[in-house]
């Protein structure tokens, strides 16, 4: 377990004892504590060494999102400090069988915030799933774009699509790099950038 300073006016028994992802960061938004569960929820999704715990802590936030996304984190956190109570988003965090869905809850403290992630929805994929084809799927990098969100990749030979395969979400994810597909961003976040005046893309 690797910690540098837990938040005040938080019991850090709860968060330790949480099956639920959780974490804590300085109102810089550096990353200053996660609990047992995230390791397990980090190896649940693929991630390599560098997202575990031990590898994360001092690291800031933003560092771990798309760049289309960073500021509406961003906003998150300032609304729940000037709210001065939690603020929660809902996303999709999937696996290549099943279909999940989470709530994150921002907690505003004393010298921080706390993050505890929830499971919401579980439940067996209905989409429609499509091969893996490197030729199609790997860009001029070699790498595999996927959705940060629903985990739908990007085909090269058409940017504007996004398939589901589950063959690449259910491997180490290396050659793996982020973005967020027109779907999640039109059905996640739309309505919080809309309501800020912003556009909603897809970076390139």
């Amino acid at each position: 377990m690797q910690t540098k300073s837990l938040p005040r006016a938080i019991p850090r028994e709860v968060l330790e004892s949480s099956t639920d992802p959780c974490f804590a960061v300085s109102e810089t938004l550096d990353i200053t504590y996660c609990n047992k569960a995230w390791n397990h929820f980090a190896l649940l999704n693929q991630g390599g060494s560098e997202v575990l715990c031990a590898q994360v802590v001092s690291r800031n936030l933003l560092d771990f999102i798309p760049d289309e996304l960073k500021k509406y984190h961003a906003d998150l956190f300032a609304r729940a400090r000037a709210l001065g109570q939690p603020v929660s988003h809902d996303y999709e965090c999937s696996s290549a069988t099943l279909f999940r869905l989470y709530r994150m809850q921002i907690y505003p403290l004393d010298n921080g915030f706390a993050v505890i992630n929830s499971l919401r929805v579980e439940q067996p994929h209905d989409r429609p799933k499509v091969e893996p084809n490197d030729a199609v799927y790997k860009n001029s990098a070699s790498l595999i774009r996927m959705c940060a969100n629903c985990r739908r990749t990007n085909r090269t030979d058409d940017p504007a699509a996004w398939d589901w395969v589950p063959a690449y979400v259910d491997r180490e994810q290396g050659d793996v790099t982020h973005g967020v597909c027109p779907l999640c961003l039109e059905y996640y976040y739309r309505p919080y950038l809309q309501g800020r005046g912003e556009e909603s893309r897809c970076a390139d």
